[in-house]
């Protein structure tokens, strides 16, 4: 299992490690793996959680079955990241960004579709980070 703390350290590597990903307010940005897409804007402060790597191949399967369009993206995401946005949870995966190196945002799926989800918020416990991530 991925501690807070890991969690946290991915997040921040994302909001500072690409040219404008951060804001200094507690706003964070990812950025699209989609040319030309805008960035996904979320609180700094959000809950969150980081898959470990069973979990997110899990996922990864679960979400090529369900999805067909996903599927036929053919990328695997490096990460998926549980975060709760509103009183919402979903799945953010994430991949590495060839051209600018960091990862980018593949996709976002509603959390509540798929079943292993209120098992993992019980297995991760996400937790809010602090604002200065």
């Amino acid at each position: 299992m991925v501690s807070t703390q890991g969690c946290a350290v991915l997040l921040a590597g994302l909001a500072f490690a690409l040219p404008g990903l951060a804001q200094r307010t507690a706003e964070m940005a990812m950025p699209s793996c989609v040319s030309g897409s805008p960035p996904m804007r979320v609180s700094s402060t959000i809950e969150r959680a980081v898959l470990d790597a069973t979990d997110s191949r899990r996922f990864h399967e679960a979400a090529q079955a369900r999805y067909p369009l996903y599927q036929r993206g053919g990328l695997v995401p490096a990460q998926v990241l549980m975060i709760r946005r509103g009183e919402h949870w979903q799945y953010v995966t994430l991949s590495p960004h060839g051209r600018r190196g960091g990862l980018c945002l593949l996709a976002v799926f509603a959390a509540d579709r798929f079943d292993f989800t209120p098992g993992w918020l019980a297995k991760y416990e996400p937790r809010a980070g602090d604002s200065d991530d």
